[in-house]
């Protein structure tokens, strides 16, 4: 008899993509092969995003046999959807972070988000992962007193540590950037983009060619234990193995039973240009680094590798594209930059991240040896590739720079949609005012 079992519904419907402008110009990956049989490994990773990838990569020289299950392909979440932006930068204040992670704490985190970055380019760099990889730095930009005291007080931090960051005033914001809307920026000479669904086809690439099996359109359904063995179902097969690891971030559902709770899904909105004449992108983020807000709901973009304009902010509560939500969007972009006034519009797409209360990326203790990487909180390309690789060394036996802790449930979790749209209202007011 199983010691756990997770009695969730066995009926699968195949999973479609979604028309972004990520999808039509990443080089196309063929298709994984659904499972369907009954297959035994090392260690079964659930979901093929940039942690489960990352995890299996980083676990490959130590573990023989690693299986990925993935509800749809590689790409198909948000590792596929979001913005594509590589930043250094976590998004709390510096005191505030300073209490998230006490003492030795801190200073490992602030090691981890460097290493974040540098573990991008880096893999990029290994497996000649084609993804329009750029790293002419990033920004982060705000307006008003709390973002210029925000952008200050961490260039300071940064510039003590030796980092290639620094703090620009009103004049050369408006110079970097091409908009006169924001009193300060910070430029991380670190930073940089990718385009995100071929970064991720490309470590899927690289895991197929370590021996690692993937298996698409294979949702997870059910789990169940029997002695130090876990078995995972889904819709025409299973998969035991003597490891598991958890990588469904915003899309995590209630195959683990309280995971599902320990996040809050918010999905991103993303909209793009057709591509912009010569003239206008040479006003408009010249030097292509990607810009994220401090604000209460921030934007973020960046200009792509053919010259479109990528613009993008957390617009809904719902996976769903709505024609106010997009109407907003491209407003607040023209708002910006008014060189773009009349510009066609392409594409527009939506993705799920992982939010989390306290704002700390979590890898969860959730049995012996099964644990959960989750919660980027919007900074998922270096944290989520970061996190795979403390999955892996947590799996096997190592020790990871990102401490382990127990599974919690977000109090009230159930109020989660009120939750978030008050605090989006909220944010938009804030940043009215400014």
């Amino acid at each position: 008899m199983a010691r756990y079992q997770n009695r969730s519904p066995v009926t699968v419907q195949k999973t479609e993509w979604p028309d972004s402008l990520w999808r039509s110009t990443a080089e196309p990956l063929s298709d994984f092969p659904e499972l369907q049989e009954d297959i035994e490994t090392d260690l079964l990773i659930i979901g093929a995003g940039y942690t489960g990838l990352s995890t299996a990569l980083h676990a490959a020289d130590a573990i023989e046999q690693i299986v990925i299950l993935d509800q749809a392909q590689p790409g198909w979440g948000c590792s596929g959807r979001n913005g594509g932006q590589v930043h250094g930068q976590w998004k709390p204040d510096l005191a505030a972070l300073q209490r998230l992670y006490p003492g030795s704490q801190f200073d490992a985190f602030i090691k981890t988000l460097g290493d974040a970055v540098e573990l991008v380019f880096d893999l990029v760099d290994q497996h000649q992962i084609d993804c329009q990889a750029q790293r002419a730095g990033s920004i982060i930009a705000g307006k008003g007193g709390k973002a210029v005291r925000y952008l200050t007080e961490w260039s300071k931090f940064w510039a003590e540590t030796g980092a290639d960051v620094r703090l620009l005033d009103k004049h050369a914001s408006t110079d970097l950037i091409g908009t006169s809307h924001y009193d300060r920026s910070m430029f991380d000479r670190r930073g940089g983009s990718v385009q995100p669904l071929a970064y991720c086809q490309g470590l899927a690439r690289a895991c197929h060619e370590r021996g690692v099996t993937i298996h698409g359109d294979s949702r997870a359904v059910r789990i169940s234990q029997n002695g130090n063995s876990w078995r995972v179902f889904t819709a025409h097969g299973s998969v035991k193995c003597e490891r598991l690891a958890l990588a469904t971030n915003g899309y995590t559902d209630e195959l683990w039973p309280g995971l599902a709770q320990t996040i809050v899904p918010v999905a991103s909105m993303l909209t793009a240009t057709a591509p912009l004449p010569d003239a206008v992108v040479s006003t408009l983020l010249p030097q292509r680094q990607p810009v994220a807000e401090y604000a209460g709901v921030p934007a973020y973009y960046r200009v792509d590798e053919t010259n479109r304009l990528v613009f993008g902010w957390r617009g809904t509560v719902s996976g769903e594209i709505g024609s106010l939500n997009t109407a907003h969007l491209r407003s607040r972009a023209v708002r910006l930059f008014p060189q773009i006034a009349g510009t066609k519009w392409e594409y527009d797409w939506a993705g799920y991240v992982g939010i989390t209360s306290h704002q700390r990326p979590m890898l969860l203790r959730l049995a012996d040896n099964v644990y959960a990487g989750l919660g980027y909180n919007g900074r998922g390309v270096p944290m989520a590739t970061m996190m795979g690789k403390q999955l892996a060394l947590s799996l096997t036996g190592q020790t990871s720079a990102i401490s382990a802790e127990s599974l919690r449930a977000i109090p009230l979790h159930s109020f989660r949609h009120i939750g978030v749209s008050a605090r989006i209202m909220s944010g938009h007011l804030r940043d009215c005012l400014n």
